[in-house]
């Protein structure tokens, strides 16, 4: 007994055959180009279908999403870092004002120890100084010594005295001005006849600040005064020369007090730009947090090539499982097909054997019934030889009774042309004769001579016309007679054999009856063997029916089909008689006594030159109502419209 089992692939065998496994040739030409898909193929394919799309729509919505979730999120920490950075500013300015608000209202009263030196020095706030009108100083305090204690020159002073006046008592912080070569803020108050009070304010603490702020590759902060001048920014050259940045839209946006994230084009970075901005209450400075885009796409380029690779890792572990499961769930399966392919070719011991562990329910199930088809094959295949065997013995047997009957058949064939030919020769002279002694002496014959010759010629011709009919039929069995077909109008043909019958009728006082249609109908039949035919019904019908009683015959058409049909209300055909009466010899009436002749042969000979016309030939009878014949033939193409 055979085991079938699917081999284990190797690690040779799944580098080499993995086509193999998903795809078999038919053979059949079936399939696309002549491959269909095996079971693992199918498992395989949609379970890393089932695998793709999910991955496939998680790296979609990481691709549409990631840009856009980078922006939301720059917008948002851009502009808290300008809040906090306006904030720090802001805390800066009032605490500036503050020191130079306490210091200024004790100049008069300083003990010239300096302790506000160190305060300002915090400050980087280099001197007070109060002038009078004439900008000539009236008291001095001296703050961060690192810087310069010159005052500014004539024209800034007077620019510097014009925006303190302009305050009105209030102490405000300029915007940036150039002072000793570098850019300073003044701090400013106007203290009435005439005097102001100014301080310079160094930038030192501003750009510290401004350069905690850094991100990204280029992403900075940038401050500038309440006029768009730069205060702080990473190129120096711009902070030096307190570059006019007014014409940037989102600087314009700062100036006039609003908050908020904008992008922009920036002409000296030459890129698009996101920034949060915001501006100073206490100053009106700007303060801005830019970024380039490009950035933003970079680090969103760097979340999708992670969402890459964490689908190649996820779609990895799907082809792994996806082969392995499919492996799993395919390889019982092959199991069953190698065995029922062993069982085609006639390995009728073949078992599948076992299974790999776990195997479904329903596949296991399905092994076992194979092992006891199989089982139940292998015992019907003995039991189906020893019946073969049997069957060839009596096959020899029926061999031989076989050609016994065909010798007998053609010997009966043979027997009956002879006899009926042989027959047919005397039969005639005696037809002649007796028909010529019936003429040449009626007047010297008594009547009872008379009955006997009239006896003796009817049942000559009653023989001749069975030896005829033996002819025919015995023609119509071997297949030799011939039929010359032709289209003819049944109309015609039926009217001639009604007319050739008549006299038959008029004997049997019936009277046939024939409603002829006006007009032809026709079919491709041999005139003479139809007329054969007809001649057989209207006789029989005439033969069978009472005296005085009608025979009606009809021609009608329908679906291509020409119908005859032969009606008498005569004895009728006994139920048990059935589709036997067109066998050969047969007859209705099987009695001894029966009052009609006839040799059987006329239906049985009728039906065979219908069938000859691709006809059909078949009756309805009811026993003492009478019985319809009824002939079917094909028309000729055209004439049933």
């Amino acid at each position: 007994m055979a085991n079938i089992s699917a081999p284990k692939p190797g690690l040779t065998e799944f580098g080499s055959s993995i086509l193999a496994a998903l795809l078999v040739k038919t053979g059949t030409g079936r399939g696309i180009g002549g491959y269909m898909p095996t079971l693992r193929g199918v498992v395989f394919s949609m379970m890393m279908l089932v695998a793709i799309l999910p991955i496939a729509a998680f790296y979609n919505w990481v691709e549409r999403n990631s840009f856009q979730r980078e922006l939301d999120a720059d917008e948002e920490s851009h502009l808290i870092i300008a809040q906090n950075l306006s904030a720090a500013l802001s805390r800066y300015a009032i605490d500036a004002k503050s020191i130079f608000t306490l210091a200024l209202s004790n100049i008069d009263l300083l003990d010239r120890s300096n302790r506000y030196t160190l305060a300002l020095a915090n400050f980087h706030i280099s001197f007070i100084v109060v002038l009078d009108a004439a900008n000539n100083e009236v008291s001095r305090l001296s703050g961060d010594s690192s810087q310069s204690a010159e005052l500014p020159d004539p024209a800034l002073l007077q620019e510097l005295r014009t925006t303190a006046e302009a305050a009105k008592g209030e102490v405000v912080i300029s915007g940036i001005r150039h002072h000793e070569g570098s850019p300073h803020f003044f701090i400013l108050r106007s203290m009435g006849n005439g005097k102001i009070a100014l301080a310079p304010l160094g930038l030192t603490h501003i750009a510290r600040l401004q350069k905690s702020i850094a991100f990204g590759e280029r992403g900075h902060s940038m401050m500038v005064d309440q006029n768009g001048l730069v205060v702080a920014h990473p190129n120096a050259e711009w902070q030096r020369i307190s570059k006019n940045a007014s014409k940037l839209p989102v600087v314009n946006a700062m100036l006039e007090g609003r908050t908020g994230v904008m992008q922009f084009y920036s002409p000296p970075m030459q890129a698009d730009m996101i920034a949060g901005y915001t501006f100073v209450p206490e100053t009106r400075w700007g303060v801005m947090v830019p970024q380039p885009i490009s950035e933003l796409a970079q680090r969103a380029n760097r979340v999708q090539r992670a969402a890459v690779v964490v689908a190649l890792v996820q779609l990895s572990l799907g082809l792994v499982l996806s082969w392995w499961f499919s492996s799993w769930l395919s390889r019982p399966i092959r199991s069953i097909a190698l065995a029922a392919r062993a069982l085609s070719r006639g390995g009728f011991r073949t078992r599948i054997g076992s299974l790999p562990r776990h195997t479904p329910a329903e596949i296991a199930q399905t092994a076992q019934a194979f092992d006891t088809m199989v089982a139940d094959i292998e015992q019907m295949t003995g039991r189906l030889q020893f019946t073969l065997a049997e069957a060839e013995m009596i096959s020899g047997e029926r061999a031989k009774l076989l050609e016994v009957a065909q010798a007998a058949y053609a010997a009966k064939s043979q027997f009956v042309s002879m006899v009926s030919h042989e027959l047919r020769t005397p039969l005639t002279s005696i037809k002649g004769a007796l028909e010529l002694l019936n003429t040449s002496v009626a007047g010297d014959m008594s009547d009872a001579t008379r009955s006997l010759l009239d006896v003796a010629i009817r049942n000559g011709k009653r023989l001749a016309t069975m030896i005829d009919d033996l002819l025919d039929l015995e023609k119509l069995d071997a297949g030799k007679l011939q039929f010359q077909l032709e289209a003819a109008d049944l109309v015609e043909i039926i009217a001639e054999s009604v007319e050739a019958n008549s006299g038959y009728a008029a004997l049997a006082d019936v009277r046939f009856q024939f409603d002829r249609p006006t007009a032809p109908i026709c079919a491709n039949v041999d005139p003479g063997r139809l007329q054969q035919v007809l001649s057989n019904l209207l006789s029989n019908a005439a033969k069978f029916s009472s005296e005085g009683q009608k025979v009606e015959i009809t021609l009608s058409q329908k679906d291509g089909q020409a119908e005859i049909t032969v009606r008498d209300w005569g004895v009728g055909i006994p139920d048990q008689v059935g589709n036997s009466i067109f066998d050969a010899f047969v007859q209705a009436d099987r009695s001894d006594t029966r009052v009609v002749g006839g040799s059987g042969l006329g239906l049985s000979i009728a039906r065979m030159i219908v069938w000859r016309h691709q006809g059909t030939l078949t009756y309805k009878s009811t026993e003492g109502e009478g019985t319809t014949f009824t002939v079917t033939l094909p028309l000729v193409k055209g004439t049933d419209e």
